[in-house]
């Protein structure tokens, strides 16, 4: 769903602005006509998460004799609760706001970004990535009214090797009763927080939330994904406790595939 809101960059700079432009590996980086020519070429990277290992991350607590900043901590008033049907028209502007320095939404306008959370959202909705699994879907809210300034949205994945291309989509429509029956994995299709209270810990409280709404259906493992060249969100997995999973295109796992072929 993110890949088609990708576009190719074109910008009129001189050679010598060109080679100091800020890489971003979601993009190949070329020179040529008097233009800087950035295209699209994301790669996405997989990870898995054992729930029953997982727990929030400890702070690091530093002497104050160091002048360093103190560990951030969720406001308060934060209030994370269960998804509900009226945050649907909420969370576009949030997503829009959440995701406006990252790519692909960040070479976007305004307006055209809202309309890509819109639509990032109603597919996440309508079951595009899966069937979603409200009961471990939640909003972080502040304020008397509630409004949302972050979520979490979890859906079903085939279970398959997750090393796989195939593992993350399903290749025919899921059952009916795929939830019912813990046919597949759950995967965080999107988590996002508004930049207002980014490094709060209120995305790590959402997961939190999650994980423990997972656990109780009965499911062992939560899978993700991430751009390469999204430095934060890689942070992020980290921090939670994600493992790594190797790149399905690499050469190694390609020749390994190979091999066993061969043997076969």
């Amino acid at each position: 769903m993110i890949d088609q809101w990708f576009s190719t960059i074109k910008l009129p700079i001189t050679f010598k602005q060109w080679r100091k432009l800020p890489r971003n590996h979601a993009y190949k980086y070329e020179y040529f006509g008097g233009k800087a020519w950035l295209t699209p070429r994301p790669k996405g990277y997989h990870a898995l998460l054992d729930l029953r290992q997982f727990s929030l991350p400890v702070p690091i607590c530093l002497p104050e004799s160091l002048g360093l900043p103190v560990p951030p901590r969720p406001p308060d008033a934060l209030v994370i609760r269960p998804l509900a049907d009226g945050d649907w028209r909420r969370m576009p502007k949030v997503f829009a706001a959440a995701f406006h320095r990252v790519q692909p939404f960040a070479s976007l306008t305004d307006k055209v970004r809202a309309k890509a959370a819109r639509e990032c959202l109603q597919a996440t909705r309508d079951g595009a990535e899966g069937p979603l699994i409200a009961e471990a879907s939640f909003v972080a809210a502040l304020g008397a009214g509630r409004e949302p300034v972050g979520a979490i949205l979890i859906t079903l994945l085939p279970q398959r090797d997750p090393v796989d291309f195939n593992a993350w989509h399903w290749r025919e429509p899921p059952p009916a009763d795929a939830l019912a029956r813990q046919m597949g994995r759950p995967h965080v299709t999107w988590i996002f927080v508004s930049p207002w209270y980014a490094g709060h810990g209120v995305g790590m409280a959402l997961l939190d939330r999650a994980v423990a709404a997972l656990v109780r259906l009965g499911y062992q493992e939560l899978a993700s994904t991430f751009l390469l060249g999204n430095e934060s969100s890689t942070l992020w997995h980290w921090r939670a406790g994600f493992r790594l999973l190797p790149y399905p295109g690499s050469t190694r796992l390609i020749t390994e595939r190979v091999r066993q072929a061969r043997e076969e």
